[in-house]
């Protein structure tokens, strides 16, 4: 006989038209220890062999404790079963199970060999959205792994801050973004350098000239360790924009903390920080499309100006940086590696300091991003 364990609210939705899985029952046989089926039903779905659902288990703390996928191979309004083999001896009445949709395609990740130079993509569905597969020292300090964020209208901003209102920015393009923060590994083979190969700490004391030049915040690299990957991969690899950046970090989830956290015991299963605190990149919980350290290790440089007043205004089309603003400073995300707080303001996803584009500092560090051409 089966038991119903739990139902569900509706699916976390990328932006745009993207369709809505329901979960109808999550059911198991007793003694626990069977196969779970999780029955969902679909609607909004436009195109066929697109979209791909998966389903993530977290019990009563908000830990996650397993991920299943499902191919959304399937016409409007039909009902479907997952089926999912849950760790052993675990009971689900007091878990949640919610699932996220994606548009996927053979380009859902961009992963680029700094050992070879080559550039090759793979398809979401083949892995679970934590990205665990990707989560070793080969693709830590030899590979480059960038997730997919598709096109569309998102929400970014926070109205509790002075700078920045709520608003809602246009993505004209898809965009890749690392799923890591830059680790001193890769950045020492981006350049050649015979050192520091092993390292999976994320590269910091590094200002956003040395990286990627003097060139204007919308103009190509012309120097650094930037220009040096782009001239070896023939492609056009950056800093993310300020908005890019938020968008990959929110993940189209709600609240001003990772995953919508507002508390510090759970701000700390993603986040690393303190007055000390630096640690190997991917060493707590990504965010829910997989990207890791959105907050805490090092800040992250981004093309932008700094810029004053209320960037609602500012930020429109999320794939141009800010280009009148300050023009000695540039903006840093995420962050912070350096602070005592527990759930500090400069933890939130909407922080941001304006440091001159010259600086070096122990706790800057970047991810690396591309604009689909």
């Amino acid at each position: 006989m089966k038991k119903i364990l739990m139902v569900a609210a509706l699916a976390a939705m990328v932006a745009g038209a993207a369709p809505v899985v329901e979960i109808t029952s999550v059911q198991q046989e007793y003694p626990w220890t069977n196969t779970v089926d999780i029955t969902y039903t679909s609607t909004g779905i436009t195109e066929e062999n697109t979209y791909y659902v998966i389903f993530k288990a977290q019990d009563a703390s908000g830990n996650e404790i397993g991920v299943v996928t499902n191919d959304l191979k399937v016409s409007q309004g039909s009902t479907w079963v997952a089926q999912w083999q849950p760790p052993f001896n675990v009971r689900y009445e007091n878990c949640t199970m919610t699932p996220y949709v994606y548009k996927g395609g053979m380009d859902d990740y961009m992963i680029v060999d700094l050992e070879t130079w080559q550039v090759t993509y793979e398809l979401m569905s083949e892995q679970d959205a934590s990205n665990k597969k990707y989560n070793t020292s080969d693709y830590k300090t030899k590979k480059l792994v960038l997730r997919k964020v598709e096109a569309g209208t998102y929400t970014i901003g926070d109205n509790s801050a002075s700078w920045d209102t709520q608003h809602d920015v246009s993505i004209g393009k898809d965009f890749y973004i690392g799923i890591f923060e830059v680790t001193e590994g890769q950045y020492n083979r981006m350049l050649g350098n015979n050192t520091g190969y092993s390292s999976m700490l994320p590269v910091s004391n590094i200002s956003w000239i040395t990286f990627r030049g003097n060139s204007g915040v919308n103009s190509a690299p012309s120097a650094g360790a930037a220009l040096a990957l782009n001239n070896k991969t023939n492609m056009q690899f950056d800093l993310p924009t300020a908005s890019m950046w938020e968008v990959a970090a929110r993940a189209n989830t709600a609240g001003n903390y990772v995953n919508g956290s507002t508390s510090a015991t759970m701000l700390k299963r993603y986040a690393v920080f303190g007055a000390s605190a630096k640690a190997n990149v991917g060493s707590k919980d990504p965010n829910a499309w997989g990207i890791y350290d959105v907050t805490g290790n090092v800040h992250e440089w981004c093309r932008d100006y700094a810029y004053n007043g209320d960037l609602k205004t500012a930020q429109t089309d999320g794939l141009v940086a800010i280009s009148n603003g300050k023009s000695s400073y540039r903006v840093v995300r995420g962050g912070y590696y350096g602070d005592n707080y527990e759930l500090a303001w400069n933890t939130a996803l909407s922080f941001r300091q304006e440091i001159a584009s010259n600086n070096l500092h122990n706790g800057w560090g970047f991810r690396i991003a591309y604009i689909k051409q």
